[in-house]
């Protein structure tokens, strides 16, 4: 199938602002002793994400099934500004603080098509972050289901 170069290019531009869905994976490895803490706090950010964030459109909290004290967050965000907002909303940066403390590792890693601006934000934040950019593949608009 040929598209129409418009086309193509519309949507090439779009992903490079950071329009369109991915994913972001937080690692956090819990201090020992400190699970139960990291569980609770992340259990009430997570409320308060759902609650605040119309743009997240996914995400889970999940225990390491070799590591007791290993959890990660998968996320996907509906666009680049999904990620601001969640990286500006004050129950996030509260449960950063409050999580901190209780942790000996903590990593982030972006998959997809981010915005410049987004991913400077995060940096920003001092958290190790690591951009796997798109080389190929698709987003499927769900609303044509």
């Amino acid at each position: 199938m040929i598209v129409p170069k418009a086309i193509a290019d519309h949507h090439q531009a779009a992903a490079n602002k950071g329009g369109k869905p991915f994913v972001l994976i937080a690692r956090l490895h819990s201090l020992p002793g400190k699970e139960d803490q990291v569980i609770k706090l992340s259990r009430s950010a997570d409320e308060a994400v759902e609650s605040t964030e119309p743009g997240m459109l996914l995400h889970t909290f999940d225990q390491d099934p070799n590591d007791s004290l290993g959890f990660v967050w998968t996320e996907v965000y509906a666009n680049s500004a999904a990620l601001i907002f969640h990286l500006q909303n004050p129950p996030l940066q509260q449960y950063l603080a409050d999580v901190s403390p209780l942790l000996d590792s903590f990593t982030v890693e972006l998959y997809g098509e981010v915005s410049p601006e987004a991913v400077e934000l995060l940096v920003a934040t001092g958290t190790p972050t690591t951009h796997y950019k798109t080389k190929l593949g698709y987003v499927r608009e769900l609303n044509r289901f």
